[in-house]
């Protein structure tokens, strides 16, 4: 299956009757093509991650709200509240 927007390489035979310099056209600008698909990709995984964040944080909300909500009111009533965060599983290294 040939990828969204990659022209299909010409047949061999025509391959064969190319010169060095043509060959070396078309290696460089694949050798580009796959530079701009790697980074393409990148940017897709980048904010696949970041959406993944929101919506954990959106769960946080869903499942915390009620808690929030009621130890924001002690604060502005002047009593003393603790949030808790969960512990994460997962370490994240640098």
């Amino acid at each position: 299956m040939q990828p969204l927007g990659a022209a299909p390489l010409p047949s061999l035979e025509y391959l064969l009757e190319c010169s060095n310099e043509a060959l070396a056209t078309l290696e460089l600008k694949c050798l580009d093509l796959s530079a701009q698909n790697l980074k393409a990709a990148k940017s897709e995984m980048e904010q696949s991650v970041a959406n993944r964040e929101a919506a954990g944080v959106c769960r946080w909300l869903i499942e915390n709200r009620e808690d929030l909500i009621n130890l924001s009111r002690k604060v502005i009533d002047g009593k003393q509240g603790i949030i808790r965060f969960p512990e994460l599983s997962v370490r994240r290294t640098a």
